[in-house]
Protein backbone atom coordinates (compact mmCIF):
# COMPACT_ATOMS: atom_id res chain seq x y z
CA UNK A 1 0.00 0.00 0.00
CA UNK A 2 1.70 3.17 -0.93
CA UNK A 3 1.87 5.85 2.37
CA UNK A 4 1.16 8.62 -0.15
CA UNK A 5 -2.72 10.62 0.11
CA UNK A 6 -3.62 12.68 -2.59
CA UNK A 7 -4.06 15.42 -0.42
CA UNK A 8 -0.10 15.31 -0.05
CA UNK A 9 0.13 16.09 -4.18
CA UNK A 10 -1.99 19.32 -3.89
CA UNK A 11 0.95 21.20 -5.69
CA UNK A 12 0.67 18.60 -8.62
CA UNK A 13 -2.89 19.27 -9.40
CA UNK A 14 -1.73 22.89 -10.65
CA UNK A 15 -0.64 21.18 -13.82
CA UNK A 16 -2.89 21.38 -16.56
CA UNK A 17 -4.49 18.80 -18.19
CA UNK A 18 -2.82 18.39 -21.48
CA UNK A 19 -4.38 15.99 -24.35
CA UNK A 20 -2.77 14.67 -28.03
CA UNK A 21 -3.87 12.26 -30.66
CA UNK A 22 -3.47 9.28 -28.17
CA UNK A 23 -2.28 10.48 -25.21
CA UNK A 24 -3.71 12.26 -21.53
CA UNK A 25 -0.88 14.05 -20.01
CA UNK A 26 -2.58 14.72 -16.04
CA UNK A 27 -1.35 15.65 -12.91
CA UNK A 28 0.37 12.81 -10.81
CA UNK A 29 -2.02 11.14 -8.41
CA UNK A 30 -1.27 9.16 -5.40
CA UNK A 31 -2.32 6.06 -7.60
CA UNK A 32 0.75 6.41 -9.75
CA UNK A 33 3.14 6.04 -7.32
CA UNK A 34 3.40 1.98 -7.72
CA UNK A 35 3.28 2.38 -11.82
CA UNK A 36 6.14 4.62 -11.50
CA UNK A 37 7.95 2.37 -8.94
CA UNK A 38 7.59 -0.74 -10.88
CA UNK A 39 8.26 1.12 -14.10
CA UNK A 40 11.26 2.68 -13.35
CA UNK A 41 12.69 -0.57 -11.34
CA UNK A 42 12.54 -2.57 -14.87
CA UNK A 43 16.12 -2.70 -15.60
CA UNK A 44 15.49 -1.74 -19.36
CA UNK A 45 14.04 1.76 -17.67
CA UNK A 46 16.34 2.42 -15.30
CA UNK A 47 19.65 1.61 -17.74
CA UNK A 48 18.41 4.83 -20.36
CA UNK A 49 17.93 7.12 -17.41
CA UNK A 50 20.69 9.58 -15.92
CA UNK A 51 19.82 9.46 -12.14
CA UNK A 52 17.66 7.16 -11.12
CA UNK A 53 18.88 4.44 -8.81
CA UNK A 54 18.61 0.30 -9.19
CA UNK A 55 16.93 -1.22 -7.64
CA UNK A 56 14.13 1.25 -7.19
CA UNK A 57 12.02 1.18 -3.98
CA UNK A 58 8.46 2.20 -3.32
CA UNK A 59 10.25 4.38 -0.83
CA UNK A 60 12.02 6.06 -3.85
CA UNK A 61 9.11 6.60 -5.39
CA UNK A 62 7.29 8.03 -3.06
CA UNK A 63 10.54 10.52 -2.53
CA UNK A 64 10.25 11.27 -6.07
CA UNK A 65 6.69 12.06 -6.19
CA UNK A 66 6.88 14.63 -3.09
CA UNK A 67 9.81 16.64 -4.16
CA UNK A 68 7.70 17.13 -7.54
CA UNK A 69 4.85 17.97 -5.47
CA UNK A 70 7.57 20.47 -3.71
CA UNK A 71 8.92 21.64 -6.87
CA UNK A 72 5.28 22.35 -8.12
CA UNK A 73 4.42 23.93 -5.34
CA UNK A 74 7.26 26.48 -5.51
CA UNK A 75 7.44 26.74 -9.56
CA UNK A 76 10.83 24.66 -10.19
CA UNK A 77 8.91 22.28 -12.14
CA UNK A 78 5.95 20.51 -13.53
CA UNK A 79 5.09 16.74 -14.47
CA UNK A 80 2.68 14.47 -15.60
CA UNK A 81 1.76 11.05 -16.16
CA UNK A 82 1.44 9.89 -19.63
CA UNK A 83 -1.71 7.96 -19.77
CA UNK A 84 -3.92 5.97 -23.32
CA UNK A 85 -6.94 8.73 -23.99
CA UNK A 86 -9.11 5.62 -24.59
CA UNK A 87 -8.61 3.86 -21.64
CA UNK A 88 -6.47 5.41 -19.16
CA UNK A 89 -3.46 3.42 -18.89
CA UNK A 90 -0.38 4.32 -17.30
CA UNK A 91 2.27 4.86 -20.20
CA UNK A 92 4.93 6.74 -18.38
CA UNK A 93 6.18 10.40 -17.02
CA UNK A 94 6.73 13.72 -19.14
CA UNK A 95 7.72 16.96 -17.30
CA UNK A 96 10.25 19.66 -17.17
CA UNK A 97 12.52 21.67 -14.79
CA UNK A 98 12.01 25.47 -15.06
CA UNK A 99 14.37 28.47 -15.12
CA UNK A 100 12.06 31.27 -14.98
CA UNK A 101 15.00 34.10 -14.68
CA UNK A 102 16.12 32.26 -17.68
CA UNK A 103 13.35 32.51 -19.80
CA UNK A 104 13.77 28.50 -20.09
CA UNK A 105 13.34 24.93 -19.01
CA UNK A 106 14.70 21.55 -20.06
CA UNK A 107 12.49 18.68 -21.16
CA UNK A 108 12.87 15.14 -19.18
CA UNK A 109 10.67 11.77 -19.97
CA UNK A 110 10.29 7.91 -19.72
CA UNK A 111 8.14 5.29 -21.29
CA UNK A 112 7.09 2.25 -19.24
CA UNK A 113 9.19 -0.42 -21.48
CA UNK A 114 6.22 -2.87 -22.38
CA UNK A 115 4.62 0.74 -24.47
CA UNK A 116 8.24 1.38 -26.38
CA UNK A 117 8.08 1.30 -29.98
CA UNK A 118 4.67 3.46 -30.61
CA UNK A 119 5.57 6.58 -30.70
CA UNK A 120 4.19 7.59 -27.29
CA UNK A 121 7.32 9.48 -26.06
CA UNK A 122 7.85 11.49 -29.28
CA UNK A 123 3.67 12.60 -28.88
CA UNK A 124 3.81 13.25 -25.17
CA UNK A 125 7.37 15.31 -25.76
CA UNK A 126 5.69 17.38 -28.99
CA UNK A 127 2.58 18.19 -27.02
CA UNK A 128 4.86 19.27 -24.12
CA UNK A 129 7.34 21.36 -26.50
CA UNK A 130 4.15 23.39 -27.53
CA UNK A 131 3.15 23.86 -23.94
CA UNK A 132 6.18 25.62 -23.31
CA UNK A 133 6.42 28.00 -25.73
CA UNK A 134 3.06 28.75 -26.28
CA UNK A 135 1.66 28.81 -22.84
CA UNK A 136 4.47 29.13 -20.70
CA UNK A 137 5.73 31.88 -23.43
CA UNK A 138 9.74 30.33 -22.65
CA UNK A 139 12.88 31.46 -24.76
CA UNK A 140 14.53 28.33 -24.63
CA UNK A 141 14.22 24.65 -24.01
CA UNK A 142 16.87 21.81 -24.03
CA UNK A 143 17.43 18.38 -23.47
CA UNK A 144 20.11 15.93 -22.96
CA UNK A 145 20.50 12.32 -23.35
CA UNK A 146 23.23 9.43 -22.33
CA UNK A 147 25.66 9.33 -25.32
CA UNK A 148 24.27 5.40 -25.96
CA UNK A 149 20.40 6.01 -25.20
CA UNK A 150 19.70 5.98 -29.53
CA UNK A 151 15.85 6.12 -28.69
CA UNK A 152 15.84 9.01 -26.75
CA UNK A 153 18.31 10.61 -29.61
CA UNK A 154 15.87 9.49 -32.41
CA UNK A 155 12.97 11.19 -29.96
CA UNK A 156 14.71 14.08 -29.74
CA UNK A 157 15.47 14.45 -33.93
CA UNK A 158 11.85 14.17 -34.44
CA UNK A 159 10.79 16.84 -32.33
CA UNK A 160 13.38 19.41 -34.12
CA UNK A 161 15.94 19.80 -31.47
CA UNK A 162 19.32 21.48 -32.57
CA UNK A 163 22.81 19.29 -31.70
CA UNK A 164 24.48 21.39 -29.19
CA UNK A 165 27.36 19.45 -28.04
CA UNK A 166 28.87 16.39 -25.89
CA UNK A 167 30.03 17.08 -22.23
CA UNK A 168 32.45 14.63 -22.15
CA UNK A 169 32.40 11.79 -19.21
CA UNK A 170 30.20 13.92 -17.24
CA UNK A 171 28.06 11.07 -16.01
CA UNK A 172 29.04 8.70 -13.55
CA UNK A 173 26.63 5.72 -13.84
CA UNK A 174 26.55 2.32 -12.43
CA UNK A 175 30.30 3.06 -12.09
CA UNK A 176 30.92 4.49 -15.20
CA UNK A 177 31.62 7.69 -16.90
CA UNK A 178 29.57 8.46 -20.25
CA UNK A 179 28.99 11.22 -22.15
CA UNK A 180 26.07 13.21 -22.09
CA UNK A 181 24.68 14.38 -25.53
CA UNK A 182 22.66 18.29 -24.92
CA UNK A 183 20.14 19.65 -27.48
CA UNK A 184 17.69 23.11 -27.55
CA UNK A 185 15.24 24.69 -29.24
CA UNK A 186 14.45 28.21 -29.16
CA UNK A 187 11.02 29.80 -29.10
CA UNK A 188 11.65 31.52 -33.07
CA UNK A 189 12.70 27.91 -34.27
CA UNK A 190 10.03 26.10 -32.51
CA UNK A 191 7.29 28.74 -34.74
CA UNK A 192 9.40 27.89 -38.13
CA UNK A 193 8.68 24.55 -37.14
CA UNK A 194 5.22 24.74 -36.40
CA UNK A 195 4.94 26.53 -39.51
CA UNK A 196 6.56 23.30 -41.77
CA UNK A 197 3.73 20.68 -40.15
CA UNK A 198 5.70 19.38 -37.47
CA UNK A 199 3.76 20.93 -34.54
Amino acid sequence: MCALVDSWLSGLKKAPLLCSARLLLRPVCAGDVEHIQSSVNDRRVCDNLSYMPHPYTMEMAEIWTRNVNYGMANGSCCYWTICDKKNGKFIGSVGISIYKEQEGCELHYWINADEWNRGYCTEAAKRIITHVFEDLNMHRLYVTHRENNIASKTVIAKCGFVFEGISRESLKRFGQFENVVSYSVLRDEYLALKEKGIY
